[in-house]
């Protein structure tokens, strides 16, 4: 079953927690991001996406990370659940923010001596 949904106990599932991460870190990240180039941001995200998909099907496969079935989406790419896919955007919207709200790379540090 695909999409939002919760448990019959209105417990939480790994979408509904991964969309409200995701939403929070647009919402704070945004502002910042829209001041950068777009380009390597998208590149970025498209090689961190990539790897998560290689990777995240190997541990999974591997029996390394085990989920629980009653909180999946049940959407798999082709084991792995797609949630997983959060982590990777995350990444991509929250590393270059921290990096520009805390200084970055300054002038003076990449002049040479």
């Amino acid at each position: 079953m695909a999409g939002l949904r919760a448990q019959a106990g209105g417990g939480m599932t790994y979408v509904i927690l991964s969309v409200a991460v995701l939403a929070l870190l647009a919402v704070a990240c945004l502002p910042v991001l829209r001041r950068l180039p777009h380009r390597p941001l998208v590149l970025t995200g498209l090689v961190l996406l990539a790897l998560t998909v290689v990777f995240d099907n190997i541990i999974v496969g591997l029996e390394i990370v085990a989920y629980d079935e009653d909180l999946i989406s049940g959407v798999t790419m082709p084991i792995a659940p797609l949630e997983d896919l959060a982590y990777a955007i995350g990444a991509v919207l929250l590393v270059p923010t921290l990096w520009e709200s805390l200084g970055g790379r300054t002038a003076s540090a990449t002049e040479a001596p």
